[in-house]
């Protein structure tokens, strides 16, 4: 066996030992230094370009410009000369505002999948970076007194080892020198899979899926909240935790997202 395989397989062994994907993860990021390969293609990448990318990556990803809904923040198509997708027009929805950094392509598409399923964790705090500089760009009607993450049921949580949203929100919550909380929402209900189901059977399955933890209402009684999670797509999970924060007396409930769903229009509304 190279040396290569020797190591990993004994960082692979003592996580096992301790029960837990961090020290793993830390132990990994020490050894294959992760800066010097692109987060989405795994090429090598020079340590000028920004947020681990390529300069092929960079180029591919669809960043947000100034056309995005002034309520979700999906990227409007050059069919929509409206500045509400055809979304929020169709169904309201429960958070005030929502952000996000880029259109969900497949490079996005990939920079998730890599985080998430391929446990590449060090991704996040880079999402988190790319959330500030997003930040730096946008004029927020109300800056969040605290930042929090949408939580995962704590099975599926610890099947995959982490929360990503959990690890973004912390990371971008440092950044924007603003306070975190992971203990204000719990997820109770353990939920489908949300990328096959249609926007009325999100609505469903998310429906009382969160709860609050106990003695936290006087916490969020008149703050204004940021939710952080990895993709925007019809905004069911956000508005859920929405009603349930504002139920409690918040004030404002935003949202910021890496990446957002595409603005799908009907032909008949154009």
């Amino acid at each position: 066996m190279c040396a290569e395989g020797k190591i990993s397989c004994d960082i692979i062994v003592l996580s096992d030992v301790t029960g837990g994907f961090d020290l793993k993860h830390i132990i990994l990021d020490l050894v294959y230094p992760v800066s010097l390969y692109c987060i989405c293609c795994h090429r090598f990448v020079d340590e000028s370009m920004p947020y681990s990318l390529c300069s092929t990556c960079l180029s591919k990803l669809r960043w947000a410009n100034s056309r995005t809904c002034d309520k979700c923040g999906k990227i409007l198509g050059d069919h929509n000369p409206m500045s509400i997708c055809y979304s929020c027009r169709e169904h309201g929805h429960s958070f005030d505002r929502g952000y996000t950094c880029a259109e969900y392509g497949m490079y996005e598409k990939e920079i998730i999948f890599n985080l998430k399923y391929r446990h590449k964790t060090h991704i996040a705090p880079i999402i988190a970076e790319i959330m500030h500089d997003r930040m730096d760009a946008v004029v927020m009607e109300e800056y969040p007194d605290v930042i929090i993450p949408v939580p995962m049921h704590v099975n599926k949580e610890r099947r995959r080892g982490f929360n990503q949203a959990a690890l973004i929100a912390k990371a971008f919550a440092r950044l924007e020198g603003m306070e975190y909380r992971g203990d204000l929402v719990l997820r109770s209900k353990s939920t489908r899979v949300m990328k096959r189901l249609s926007p009325e059977e999100r609505l469903n399955n998310v429906r009382s899926a969160f709860e609050l933890y106990e003695g936290t209402r006087r916490y969020i009684s008149g703050k204004n909240i940021c939710v952080v999670d990895d993709i925007y797509t019809t905004g069911a999970t956000v508005d859920s935790m929405a009603r349930l924060l504002k139920g409690a007396g918040a004030t404002r409930v935003d949202v910021m997202t890496f990446a957002a769903g595409a603005d799908m229009i009907k032909e008949e509304a154009i």
